[in-house]
């Protein structure tokens, strides 16, 4: 009896629980240095271990020109601990954390925070799915936009310092690693060169981004079910939604990104012309319209899709173990509260 008038009370209360309503919410963990400092986490541990993980395979490859192939257990870890031994791997190593380091804190964490930031506020449905998902689109492809340029400069600058090892002596720049290029060449190249021929790069970080995060929230949304009613573990739907989702993101975004710059930089010249006239955005046009998409994807796998898919996965993983994609709720019948899932019952 006391409970039913107290929460009489509560009910007839001139105050009114602000989160739970049909609008856009502020929420509290909607601060921007909160969703940075999630991209943050989440960008460099996925950068990092897909960095790793690439540096490992390339030197397993070069180890098996030269020696024979691993057959038992015991010689695949004699193979794992003379690729540590290299100093290919050493040296190549500390590179490549600096990269990491650098897109995971600008890149990839600024799609996190910017794709958190611009749908933090939307509310959800108690205990049902999303009924207004189309608003999300237009947030999804504008974050997907302002973040689409972020990560270019610190790939112009790792290309140009591994590029600039093939180049005879004469013509070196000289980088030491990967910081002193990306420190050196806004001075001595001029801060554009980071940017330059850079369209490949714009369309496909777009691409990425819309339809990872975009695919993701949608799936996670749409087959809540599973993991609401069905009683089936929440990190087993987590994992073939990410799966699924990194593979869409890659199917999407490998031609714009890779074959783009293939068809311009390396198909055969026509009468000693360039179709495409150096122009990667008649060769992305050209694509476009093209009736085979077979033409599409010629090493999506080896090229780009065991390279790219670890960060992204790691990144849905991580960010949605942070909260990214996760919403606040709200009851149409239920009046002040506190949010809880008690106060729909009451």
């Amino acid at each position: 009896m006391f409970f039913e008038l107290d929460d009489i009370k509560r009910r007839h209360t001139p105050y009114f629980d602000e989160y739970n309503t049909g609008s856009w919410i502020t929420t509290p963990d909607s601060q921007f240095s909160w969703n940075y400092q999630r991209g943050l986490i989440t960008g460099v541990i996925a950068a990092s271990v897909t960095e790793t993980a690439n540096l490992f395979g390339a030197s397993w490859q070069l180890l098996a020109k030269h020696y024979e192939a691993p057959t038992n257990l015991k010689q695949y870890g004699i193979y794992a601990r003379e690729i540590f031994k290299m100093d290919n791997f050493r040296k190549g190593l500390k590179n490549r954390l600096q990269y990491a380091f650098t897109i995971g804190a600008t890149d990839i964490a600024m799609r996190v925070a910017v794709f958190r930031a611009t749908h933090a506020g939307f509310y959800k449905p108690w205990n049902s799915v999303e009924v207004a998902y189309l608003r999300k689109i237009p947030t999804s492809i504008f974050a997907a936009a302002v973040t689409s340029f972020i990560g270019v400069p610190f790939e112009f600058a790792r290309l140009a310092y591994y590029g600039d090892k093939t180049f005879p002596k004469e013509l070196q720049k000289g980088y030491k690693s990967y910081f002193n290029a990306l420190i050196r060449i806004p001075f001595e190249e001029g801060p554009y060169y980071l940017f330059k021929n850079s369209f490949p790069l714009i369309v496909r970080n777009f691409s990425q981004t819309l339809t990872l995060f975009f695919a993701y929230d949608w799936l996670k949304d749409k087959f809540s079910i599973l993991y609401r009613n069905a009683e089936i573990p929440y990190d087993g739907c987590k994992a073939v939604n990410a799966a699924f989702c990194t593979w869409l993101a890659c199917i999407v975004s490998y031609p714009w990104g890779n074959k783009v710059r293939e068809m311009v930089d390396f198909w055969p010249k026509r009468e000693g012309a360039n179709i495409f006239q150096g122009n990667y955005r008649k060769a992305a046009v050209w694509l476009w319209y093209h009736e085979y998409t077979s033409n599409y994807y010629p090493g999506l796998m080896k090229n780009y899709f065991w390279k790219t898919a670890p960060w992204m996965f790691l990144t849905l993983w991580i960010s949605d173990s942070l909260g990214v994609f996760t919403y606040w709720s709200h009851n149409y019948w239920s009046g002040a509260g506190n949010n809880t899932w008690e106060d729909s019952y009451s």
